[in-house]
């Protein structure tokens, strides 16, 4: 039977029970993504089902309720870092079915059952469980910290232990398409009813179909699940065979011994103490000439051994690793390993079973497809990259990092001192720059490790840079935005400009906006030429601040020749994003009797639209409501546009209360807001309260007209002929 690990949810430790539920059954490994459910009081005891072996009978168990706690928090934590997930809309739809499956869940204890993981090693299986209870620890404790600290990046892979192999960093896992975001794991088969049942009765099992009706009567000794191929092993009298789901005997009850068929469409049988090879039928593929074989790579091939000694068959019986080795073979991601006893170093064979050579295992790393790196460890300083035929690919000189890299052009970066080049499989050639910048971005921070990307980004730069431009230039676009930001608001620009200017570069448009901004408006820093570029740059992509000020560019000529269709064009791109400033710009060109456009109807509706919007212009509305004899709209934009401050608003208010437009005329009222108009800046006001204090009835005052038209001559304002000669002064 194949080597499985199993995972289920139960109320009493060693005890199975009908309550008990089935979790997981899993190939070889504890899935990571389910390890934070082991993460309170884990202690070992029996089995609850594989415990026919005494001395070998060791489990592990945990509280259920801590567990399942911390789970639904691990997965809430990856839920809150979008850049780590690459399908969010899956990534939910996974976690809500995984939530949903455990509050189904009432077992006290989830029970790790490793049974056939740990006959792989002669170790005996209580110090390999305890090995197991240490090692889910230590991965609960790296994720813990990730997420005490809300920091994703501490999900180091490499600080993981008895990970899969296949992955070179949690996020390759957690959206390698066919785990399903952890979904996988879980054996949900409760849901769907399955079309047999495994029975005992009188101590003998048999097997019904979906409506309870009997397939195989009761009258084997052992009956064991059905596996990859939908066939069982069965056993009676010492003898074992196979049958399938309707409850036909498919391989008769000969062998000495059986295990389930592998996902290759072979098993593993004994012949008076001998292991050879059947297919599905029961025919003889391998001959009865091995002491032991053991499934690798998931039947694919399988171990063999002859007396003491070791090797590799393919299905077909071939050796492919000549038996001649004291231990087993074991495989790796994309390549395979055997122990040489008394030494560090084991023997290290690709994918396709060629030899390398003698390495230390963490030496080794896969890099696409049976090409493998040996890093450097005792005895070598370098890297060096083997082909699939097991022999060197050469450079002409090594190198001191390879990494692997996504592969559109190759699959490796080799770096040789502040060079970079590119692995392939036929050529070693130099890195494009702007590549290798690409990849120091932030879609590739969970590819990279920091180093990787520090190097990358120097070569790509083509300059020397220290420690502090290197950190700034890794950092994510958002950090260096709120940098930029802070440095604004402290009127530190130049530090603004920097934090800027390196997250534009990296494309990001509001940062390209601010920096356009800053360009554009703050003396001492002004550059015309700057400003359009980076207006213009945040503008195509679609920022609506910087369509904005593409537009005011235009406008008044800032960087470019001044263009006013240009100008329109891109203010009404702002203006169609909802942006109130871009709609109060577009009135404020349709309403200058200066320039081509003018229309007041037009600038009416801009400045609305960007009333409606939260930042209206109400001395504007007010002024374009007076013209349209609106007098009642045009006295509320005037009033709310004094209370802001404005002096001219003030003025016209006033102007339309003593004429009584939109309103009773009111003297005492115009007087009020007159003076506002003064105290705000506006000396045309002393005008206005002269001819009040001349002419209205019940305020004429002359002192008080003498007064306003002293001040109004000290302001240099031409004094109207009414106001020239007292009334009824008849002198020359």
């Amino acid at each position: 039977m194949s080597h499985r690990t199993y995972l289920y949810n139960i109320n009493t430790p060693s005890v199975a029970e009908n309550a008990d539920t089935m979790m997981m059954e899993w190939g070889y490994e504890m899935p990571l993504m389910l390890q934070p459910l082991l993460i309170d009081s884990g202690f070992i005891s029996g089995n609850n089902y594989n415990n026919h072996v005494e001395f070998n009978d060791s489990g592990l168990y945990y509280n259920a309720k801590p567990g399942l706690e911390n789970l639904k928090r691990f997965y809430n934590f990856l839920e809150a870092q979008p850049d780590l997930i690459k399908n969010s809309e899956k990534f939910k739809e996974a976690k809500d079915k995984l939530f949903n499956y455990l509050d189904q869940l009432d077992g006290s204890y989830f029970h790790l059952d490793m049974w056939d993981v740990l006959n792989m090693e002669d170790k005996p299986h209580a110090e390999q469980a305890k090995d197991w209870l240490a090692t889910i620890a230590h991965n609960n404790q790296v994720i813990t910290m990730a997420m005490d600290s809300g920091d994703v990046s501490l999900l180091n892979y490499k600080e993981l232990k008895d990970v899969s192999p296949a992955f070179n960093s949690f996020s390759d896992l957690l959206n390698y398409e066919d785990y399903d975001y952890g979904w996988t794991c879980i054996d949900s088969s409760e849901e769907e009813k399955l079309p047999y049942e495994i029975f005992e009765e009188n101590e003998l099992w048999g097997l019904k179909d979906k409506d309870s009706s009997v397939l195989l009567s009761p009258q084997f000794d052992e009956f064991y699940s059905f596996g990859p191929e939908d066939l069982a092993v069965v056993s009676k009298n010492g003898k074992y065979g196979y049958v399938d789901t309707t409850g036909r005997i498919t391989v008769p009850l000969t062998w000495d011994d059986a295990f389930d068929f592998e996902y290759s469409g072979f098993a593993v049988v004994v012949s008076e103490e001998k292991k050879g090879l059947i297919n599905t039928k029961g025919g003889q593929v391998v001959p009865f000439i091995y002491d032991d074989l053991n499934t690798l790579n998931e039947g694919n091939y399988f171990n063999a051994r002859i007396a003491e000694l070791w090797g590799t068959i393919d299905p077909s019986g071939k050796v492919v690793i000549a038996v001649e080795h004291e231990n087993e073979i074991q495989a790796a991601y994309g390549f395979y390993h055997i122990e040489v006893a008394g030494q560090k170093n084991q023997k290290i064979f690709n994918e396709f079973f060629k030899y390398l050579g003698e390495f230390p295992l963490k030496a080794v790393e896969n890099l696409h497809e049976g090409l493998l790196l040996i890093k450097p460890h005792k005895g070598t300083k370098f890297n060096s990259i083997y082909k699939k035929d097991g022999t060197r690919l050469d450079s002409g000189f090594e190198f001191d990092l390879v990494v692997r890299k996504p592969t559109e052009d190759g699959f490796a970066y080799a770096f040789k001192e502040d060079k970079v080049y590119t692995v392939s499989e036929i050529a070693i050639r130099p890195t494009n720059k702007a590549v290798a910048l690409k990849h120091t971005g932030e879609d590739y921070v969970y590819y990279f490790e920091y180093e990787t990307r520090k190097r990358l980004l120097v070569y790509g730069k083509g300059k020397k840079m220290d420690d502090q431009q290197i950190r700034d230039e890794l950092s994510e676009t958002y950090t260096l935005f709120d940098y930029g930001e802070q440095a604004f608001d402290t009127e530190d620009y130049g530090k603004a400009i920097y934090y800027y200017t390196i997250a534009a570069e990296k494309g990001h448009a509001p940062s390209m906006n601010n920096l356009a901004h800053t360009y554009y408006t703050v003396n001492g820093f002004k550059d015309d030429d700057k400003a359009f570029f980076w207006f213009n740059k945040s503008a195509v992509k679609g920022n609506d601040g910087s369509m904005n000020g593409l537009g005011m560019c235009y406008k008044y000529g800032v960087g470019c020749q001044a263009d006013m269709e240009k100008a329109l064009y891109w203010l009404n791109k702002a203006a169609e994003a909802q942006l109130a400033l871009a709609n109060n710009n577009l009135g404020d060109i349709y309403s200058e009797e200066g320039l081509l456009p003018f229309n007041p109807e037009k600038a009416l509706a801009y400045y609305q639209a960007a009333a409606a919007l939260g930042e209206p212009k109400y001395n504007w509305l007010g002024y374009l409501y007076d013209l349209k004899a609106e007098y009642e709209k045009a006295l509320e934009c005037y009033r709310l546009s004094a209370e802001e401050g404005n002096e001219i608003s003030a003025f016209n208010f006033g102007i339309l209360t003593s004429k009584g437009l939109g309103t009773e005329k009111n003297n005492e009222v115009a007087i009020k807001y007159f003076e506002l108009s003064l105290t705000l800046g506006y000396p045309n006001a002393h005008i206005e309260l002269a001819k009040i204090y001349r002419n209205e009835k019940g305020f004429q005052d002359e002192k008080k007209v003498e007064h306003h038209l002293k001040e109004a001559r000290a302001a240099e304002l031409e004094i109207p002929e009414e106001l020239i000669k007292k009334k009824g002064w008849f002198g020359f």
